[in-house]
């Protein structure tokens, strides 16, 4: 019932804070775009299942700015303004906690919830 091991959380953390500051700095691209919303996803997960809460912030309001800087933006310069920046991080920080707490189990069942998903979108 061990989390995952820190060097693999935090390996995880920096790939996510990157992308979303590749967003804010308007350089984001599609893979950006892509990899901050699976994390938003496995944070819905994971709250669902009893690991943490994200108040203030609904998967259909991070959606939509992800939509909106999906169709005002071109490839690599993807954008997010300041209060859509605030959310996300919001949203990754509550990540970050969920995987210092949760166990690898869990996070394991997440990722394959994921990667069904994934195969059938």
């Amino acid at each position: 019932m061990l989390p995952l091991p820190k060097p693999i959380r935090d390996a995880l953390s920096l790939e996510y804070h990157l992308q979303l500051e590749a967003l804010h700095a308007g350089v984001g691209s599609l893979m950006a775009l892509q990899i901050v919303m699976r994390a938003v996803i496995a944070t819905g997960i994971l709250c669902e299942l009893g690991y943490g809460d994200i108040q203030n912030a609904s998967y259909k309001d991070l959606e939509k700015i992800a939509n909106n800087s999906f169709s005002s933006g071109a490839q690599g310069r993807f954008y997010f303004d300041g209060d859509a920046f605030r959310l996300f991080a919001k949203v990754l920080t509550t990540h970050d906690s969920q995987l210092e707490a949760a166990p690898v189990k869990v996070i394991d069942e997440v990722a394959k919830r994921l990667e069904r998903y994934r195969g059938t979108a």
